[in-house]
């Protein structure tokens, strides 16, 4: 009989024990901030009282929150180009007679580059002006022939007919002549030439570069994300290894007008102007472009409170905190930019927050406000004057 009861009283312990535990896991943060008081009273001076022995809540150090723009700065490569430029080629086949302009020379639109052999040319031109004196005589007379009814009406249109054709033949004979003549199609800076007086070109070998560069042209991908953020006439930065420690200004002229669905970017082009011609064609560029964005509050980062998946800070008021959830917009160093309900001036604790529940009575030292700042410097600038 004995085995029996040590036993229910076995069962009967461990039952009790475990509620205990139980009740004792359910209490732990009261009992945790029982103590903390307790600890707290035991630490602090009589002065940090306030009148009847009534403390005055757990001691904290708040910030004042404050206002700041997302801004992001987004950083693409490009290669420059000039705002015109081309390739001079040959409008026939022959040999070059004449080569007028050097590299690095700047020539007016217009300008003659470089001249083929005219020989064959101009005889054309003067066996065309030869048959077209000979189709008006012919003209004339069956105009004369057909006034004294001798000749036909059907004759005098023939004459017509060959008088148009020859001077049509004139004209591309005119035409084909003034093609050995290749001019600057705009104004502009010429490059190495690529053949010399005495060589045999044709229509497709490449003569001389030539390039208008009183600005250049930049062309950068960005992301798909900030398409909606961007516009014509935005300002961009940009730098080249050719000039290190130098950053150059321009805008953007055109974006293009979709996204590419392979690499989710949209194509820029921005124009930078080439003062003093230091910039060339073909320059690598490194292009920064801002993007202003919204204002939202910052608070320090060690306010910011994580817990069961949630982000928070506590805010004071009238000596009491609160928790507030938040949702984080971007770090920025020491200060985090987040979106919730608070407004620039509100306190937030930023050290001492391990004792603190909502309503919890704290005191602390009032933080500086940018108004103390502007008196003090205010009545700085009164005492020099004063002195002066």
């Amino acid at each position: 009989m004995n085995k029996p009861v040590s036993r229910r009283l076995q069962f009967i312990a461990i039952f009790a024990l475990a509620g205990m535990a139980v009740v004792l896991w359910m209490a732990w943060d009261r009992f945790g901030n029982a103590a903390a008081d307790i600890s707290q009273t035991a630490a602090e001076p009589a002065g940090k009282k306030a009148k009847g022995g009534k403390r005055r809540g757990v001691p904290v150090i708040v910030a004042r929150v404050q206002e700041a723009r997302n801004d992001e700065t987004v950083a693409a490569v490009g290669t420059a180009r000039a705002k015109r430029s081309v390739m001079i080629h040959a409008k026939t086949d022959g040999v070059i007679t004449a080569f007028n302009p050097k590299a690095g020379d700047r020539i007016a639109k217009g300008d003659l580059i470089f001249e083929i052999d005219r020989t064959k040319a101009e005889l054309a031109v003067q066996i065309a002006r030869k048959k077209l004196e000979e189709a008006s005589r012919l003209f004339d007379r069956s105009e004369q022939l057909r006034r004294r009814r001798v000749n036909s009406g059907a004759r005098v249109e023939d004459a017509r007919t060959s008088l148009e054709r020859a001077a049509l033949e004139l004209r591309q004979a005119e035409e084909l002549l003034s093609d050995l003549r290749i001019r600057a199609p705009f104004n502009g800076t010429v490059g190495i030439a690529k053949v010399e007086v005495g060589d045999r070109v044709t229509t497709t070998t490449p003569i001389i570069s030539l390039d208008a560069r009183e600005e250049l042209l930049v062309e950068f991908e960005v992301a798909e994300k900030f398409a909606a953020r961007i516009s014509t006439g935005g300002p961009i930065t940009a730098m080249t290894p050719s000039h290190e420690g130098k950053r150059f200004s321009g805008r953007i002229q055109h974006i293009d007008s979709r996204v590419d669905p392979t690499s989710r970017t949209v194509m820029v082009r921005a124009v930078i102007p080439n003062e003093n011609d230091k910039l060339r064609p073909g320059m690598s560029f490194a292009v920064e472009l801002a993007l202003p964005g919204t204002t939202h509050a910052a608070v320090p980062e060690l306010s910011l409170q994580w817990r069961k998946g949630e982000s928070y800070v506590w805010i004071v008021k009238e000596r009491k905190v609160r928790k507030v959830l938040v949702h984080t917009v971007k770090r920025l160093n020491s200060i985090i930019l987040v979106a919730g309900k608070l407004a620039p001036g509100d306190l937030v604790v930023v050290e001492g927050v391990q004792r603190l529940r909502p309503g919890r009575k704290v005191f602390y030292k009032k933080p500086r406000s940018p108004a103390d700042d502007d008196s003090e410097k205010r009545s700085a600038n009164t005492i020099d004057s004063g002195k002066g």
